[in-house]
């Protein structure tokens, strides 16, 4: 009985601070939206290296080109997923102090996502901690 109370106490703080921190990432994300300069990218290279992890053996870097103040610039994408491939069309926005890092549209979802695990954690852990014995 002690150990579930002290593993929901656990998952309720872990899974608060996770709520919490992809909220704020999420909120974020938007502050800056007028800053924002949106452009279309084509992905240019993929570059593959072995971690050692054996959960995440490859980490991948995504490189993208697309045309700022009428020059092509070659950027990270700040996200990589198993649908890229070299040629193919990437809606991006950047901003005009950092023309080396872009951020694909929409990939703040996985703030989101983020999120609502840390809540899932979080109702998990509190029904653990603070449950009643029915006997």
């Amino acid at each position: 009985m002690k150990a579930a109370k002290i593993v929901g106490i656990v998952f309720l703080i872990t899974g608060l601070l996770f709520a919490i921190l992809g909220t704020i990432k999420y909120i974020a994300s938007f502050m800056a939206t007028d800053e924002r300069i949106y452009a279309t990218a084509y992905i240019i290279k993929i570059d593959e290296r072995k971690t050692g992890d054996p959960e995440f053996p490859i980490e991948y870097t995504t490189f993208v080109e697309f045309e700022a103040d009428g020059k092509n610039i070659t950027a990270n994408l700040n996200t990589h997923n198993s649908g890229f491939k070299i040629g193919k069309q990437v809606d991006v926005y950047y901003f005009e102090n950092d023309l080396q890092t872009v951020y694909e549209v929409g990939s703040n979802a996985n703030y989101i996502i983020f999120a609502s695990v840390g809540l899932l954690f979080a109702i998990l852990g509190a029904t653990l901690a603070f449950r009643k014995n029915i006997v």
